[in-house]
């Protein structure tokens, strides 16, 4: 269930925050009964309130910031898929090798230390 801590893995607000999202683009996905995405619609069914007052001023747009500087994924599954993306690209540096769940943020990472390295201490 998304919160206003989720950040968006896709779309116009990819990466972004559901509390940092502007009001009106959360209740034209309500207006249209958008449910491309189930998970965010209910966000948006079960937080009409918050979000109208957000709108209009009476409720004030949280601060968000992460403690990671990192990209953040907000599932295992997305971070895998993009880890999957990536390994796709022909780049002449470093690529992730695998995704990890990271303690500080709550979210995933992606790395290109291989588990071996990192379990000797890097």
């Amino acid at each position: 269930m998304y919160t206003d801590e989720t950040i968006l893995t896709k779309g116009k607000f990819k990466f972004t925050a559901l509390c940092r999202v502007p009001p009106t683009y959360l209740l034209q996905i309500y207006k249209k009964k958008n449910k491309s995405n189930p998970e965010l619609y209910e966000y948006v069914v079960n937080n009409l309130p918050l979000i109208e007052g957000r709108l209009n001023g009476t409720i004030e747009i949280p601060e968000f910031s992460l403690e990671c500087k990192k990209i953040v994924y907000n599932s295992e599954k997305v971070a895998k898929i993009e880890l999957s993306r990536i390994r796709n690209l022909t780049q002449h540096h470093k690529k992730p090798v695998r995704v990890y769940a990271c303690s500080n943020c709550g979210g995933y990472h992606l790395t290109s230390m291989p588990i071996e390295l990192y379990r000797k201490g890097k």
